[in-house]
């Protein structure tokens, strides 16, 4: 049966923080944030064994997962929401995706993400084992796009079997669990795996594109880590400088340089969310300790100085 959370009898000052907690409960260690005073929010969620199932409509916010959300998390899952009413936009892997409704969107809990709902929305979420997906997913061990749209190919079959789904009586749904699991995880690796791209690439090349893949993933779990380094990523990994930087290298990048750009990236996200928060304590926060540095840095990347970005 549905357990459901709403703010609609709370106090208004309290809203926001009783959404952050019905959150956290239901999907783990997410930070929600952004949310108006007077917040509107209602959740109704069913745990089962294998599918968490679970519809939400709220007010616009951003809920993130970082890398000590990632690390207090109790097991690896997969999101697989559908967009039924609102805006969205994801980011996950250093790309950032806009969802219309009808699509889904995936969450691999395995790394940082920010969902940023621009409006008034609602979802409807289904929660998969990692053991149940991840075997699906190819060379990558990660889905290649985030977003399947809703009108195209395989991801219009996805949307139209979460639309059945979400029509289904709670009672059924028990009964039906392994099954839908089942079927949603194939329909996701077929869309997600580009089945309809152009021809494979050769053995070597499916190699380096998923060291690639391996390690800039690596890279954007310890962005904010300041030990982060070629060697300690060498050996989380289990590969060789030289492997790191022929992997590298065949996407156009170098281990510093990458570095550098996501955490410049990083600044001027903040510096749009946090206009109270100085300057030198956004950059210190990502590793720009000298200020003059930071700024000729920022502004090479961006075209303009970190206050007028501001």
């Amino acid at each position: 049966m549905w357990e459901e959370w709403s703010t609609e009898a709370v106090e208004e000052t309290e809203q926001f923080s009783y959404w952050f907690d019905a959150v956290c409960g239901a999907f783990g260690p997410l930070q929600p944030e952004g949310g108006r005073r007077r917040f509107e929010g209602r959740m109704q969620a069913m745990p089962l064994r294998t599918l968490h199932v679970s519809s939400l409509e709220a007010d616009a916010h951003t809920v993130h997962l970082t890398r000590r959300g990632i690390q207090r998390q109790g097991e690896i899952r997969f999101f697989v929401n559908m967009l039924v009413e609102g805006d969205i936009s994801v980011e996950q892997f250093g790309e950032r995706s806009h969802v219309r409704p009808g699509d889904i969107y995936l969450l691999d809990t395995a790394s940082p993400f920010e969902v940023t709902f621009g409006s008034r929305f609602r979802i409807f979420c289904l929660t998969i084992p990692e053991d149940v997906l991840r075997r699906r997913l190819g060379t990558l061990g990660r889905p290649a796009v985030s977003v399947l749209r809703g009108d195209q190919g395989v991801g219009r079959v996805a949307s139209q079997y979460m639309k059945a789904l979400d029509a289904i009586d709670p009672d059924e749904m028990e009964g039906l669990q392994d099954m839908a699991a089942d079927h949603l995880s194939a329909l996701i690796s077929r869309a997600v795996n580009r089945n309809d791209e152009p021809p494979r690439p050769t053995t070597s090349q499916s190699r380096r594109k998923a060291s690639l893949q391996r390690i800039l993933a690596y890279v954007e779990a310890n962005l904010s880590d300041e030990t982060l380094s070629v060697d300690g990523a060498c050996q989380a990994l289990r590969i060789s400088r030289s492997h790191l930087y022929q992997a590298l290298a065949s996407g156009g990048l170098s281990f510093a340089g990458y570095v550098r750009d996501r955490r410049l990236d990083e600044c001027h996200r903040s510096l749009q969310r946090n206009p109270h928060l100085p300057i030198s304590d956004i950059a210190a926060r990502w590793g720009f300790v000298d200020q003059s540095s930071f700024c000729r840095m920022f502004k090479a990347r961006f075209g303009q100085t970190p206050r007028m970005t501001r």
